[in-house]
């Protein structure tokens, strides 16, 4: 196990802790040596995800500062009220304790006490979310106006509570509508994190967005407008898949190891390869980098494609960072270039950058 201490704490306020070096290094030297069996690709079901949430969840707004100015505030889920969700889901079925789905559920309680601890191959970090991926959402407001989203097909690799694509549903919810289909799809490790992070947080964005505003009028008797709660009801859901349907917005959700990510089953390439906070692991990289390669690969035009990676310069105690991330693209099969498109150099080093593969 280690730990990287560089978060966003989930009372909403924004903060970067201190890195704990000896700790990263022992705990990472302690997990590598555990034989793992990694999670092979899995889709999961939207419907049954939201089936399974509670009849009310917790929120707290999490702060972007934009390319363009200003701020835009996120919805995200409340770590405690995800915790509670499980804890009540397992005492719901006392009899289930031995089936994978229950198991997978216990492993996943461990984290909700500690979610910066990383576990390779068993919790990768996605119930917190990482400042990187505000750089990352912030980036992607500064090219909005050359890169439009709508239309294209995009892919958040290792989504986590996904701020990126939060942004980039945001804008799709805010504009007019489109005869274009977009098609977003959120790849973690851990299928639980889809569950209790992810899609709890795409919808509380679709609820606060414009498109949103009709049933959040109807509602309005029945909601209390200074709770940061929201009803998950039939209603409620029947509205979200309208909405995605009106906005031409299509939505996929996999899990599982890079290792086993298959492009055929997830429709083929992307025009949007979008990833912040992967690179620390040097073990991992490989893989990472395949899955961006072959998600950019497009057999009828190769340029239509943007793939960006937000990480820290150098993740102390774990071995990754953005040079032996740039390495291991040059050292790819064909290979391919990185180039620095936005960076942070006082305090903790961070950077964007895009990724164009040979």
């Amino acid at each position: 196990m280690f730990k990287f201490n560089f978060d966003v704490e989930d009372d909403g306020e924004q903060s970067i802790g201190s890195v704990g070096e000896n700790r990263a290094a022992q705990n990472h030297g302690h997990a590598s040596a555990q034989a793992v069996v990694p999670d092979t690709f899995t889709e999961l079901s939207l419907a049954n995800a939201l089936d399974s949430l509670p009849s009310k969840i917790s929120y707290s707004p999490v702060t972007i500062p934009l390319a363009s100015g200003g701020e835009l505030a996120l919805p995200r889920r409340d770590l405690f009220d995800a915790r509670f969700q499980l804890i009540s889901q397992n005492a719901d079925d006392p009899d289930a304790s031995e089936q994978p789905a229950m198991a997978n559920s216990r492993s996943a309680l461990q984290f909700f006490d500690a979610p910066s601890d990383l576990v390779p191959l068993v919790y990768e970090g996605g119930l917190k979310t990482w400042e990187c991926s505000l750089d990352l959402a912030s980036y992607l407001d500064g090219i909005c106006s050359q890169f439009d989203v709508r239309g294209k097909r995009v892919l958040e690799i290792g989504c986590g509570t996904s701020i990126p694509s939060l942004y980039i549903l945001h804008r799709i919810f805010s504009s007019p509508l489109s005869q274009n289909q977009t098609h977003i799809h959120f790849q973690d490790y851990n299928a639980s994190v889809l569950e209790l992070v992810t899609i709890p947080n795409i919808i509380l964005t679709w609820y606060l967005s414009d498109a949103a505003e009709t049933y959040r009028k109807s509602e309005e008797e029945h909601a209390d407008s200074a709770s940061l709660e929201l009803n998950i009801s039939d209603n409620l859901k029947d509205a979200f898949h309208q909405s995605l349907m009106t906005y031409g917005v299509h939505l996929r959700f996999f899990s599982g190891s890079w290792d086993t990510f298959d492009l055929r089953q997830s429709g083929g390439s992307y025009n949007l390869v979008l990833t912040s906070e992967t690179i620390y692991r040097m073990e991992s990289l490989p893989s990472l980098a395949a899955v961006m390669r072959g998600a950019c690969d497009s057999p009828t035009d190769v340029t239509q494609y943007l793939c960006l990676v937000a990480a820290k310069v150098l993740y102390f105690g774990v071995g990754g960072g953005v040079a032996e991330f740039v390495r291991c693209v040059r050292d790819l099969d064909k290979g391919g270039t990185v180039e620095t498109v936005w960076e942070k150099t006082l305090g903790v080093e961070r950077r964007v950058m895009s990724v164009r593969w040979n």
